[in-house]
């Protein structure tokens, strides 16, 4: 299997977009706390390699140009997850449904997908999630209000959340 790669630079930083011929695998800020283990899990699957263009990334990279300039609400470029359990992978789906400023709690999701009680596991997912900003996990807090956690950091979550017009108890 063949993936390819290119960065994208962003007002938060460089991001990695990862993707086969049909779709955007991953997006992740090059700094997040799961970068090398997701990026080891492809590594693993097939081969991964440096383009200079590719439609995918690029209409990714446009889009994410035009939603932080506040110009995009939706994201269209196709995502497929060739990373992940299947349980993984419903958590991921439940927040590609998202709206945009929409804000849940971690309870919310695993109600969604038919697992009320695993709340503990649906954060785990949500960790783990390939596709940052696109699979917008930055819009799930804790029951509280609170941000909780964010594996490319909490000052990232709340930029988006102000971008998109979110409100949180600190």
């Amino acid at each position: 299997m063949y993936f390819y790669y290119q960065h994208i630079e962003t007002p938060l930083g460089r991001m990695t977009a990862i993707v086969n011929d049909h779709a955007l695998l991953s997006l992740s800020f090059t700094d997040s706390k799961d970068y090398d283990t997701a990026w080891a899990k492809f590594e693993h699957l097939g081969t991964l390699t440096q383009i200079l263009t590719h439609p995918i990334i690029h209409q990714i990279a446009n889009e994410l140009e035009a939603y932080f300039h506040g110009t995009c609400q939706q994201f269209k470029t196709p995502v497929d997850y060739v990373i992940g359990t299947p349980f993984q992978q419903s958590v991921w789906h439940a927040l590609k449904q998202l709206g945009y400023g929409e804000q849940v709690t971690y309870s919310t999701i695993a109600t969604a997908i038919g697992k009320p009680k695993s709340v503990r596991a649906v954060a785990s997912a949500i960790g783990l999630n390939p596709l940052s900003i696109i699979v917008p996990c930055h819009r799930v807090l804790r029951k509280d209000g609170r941000l909780g956690g964010f594996n490319s950091g909490i000052h990232r979550k709340k930029y988006l959340l102000t971008l998109e017009g979110g409100r949180w108890h600190e």
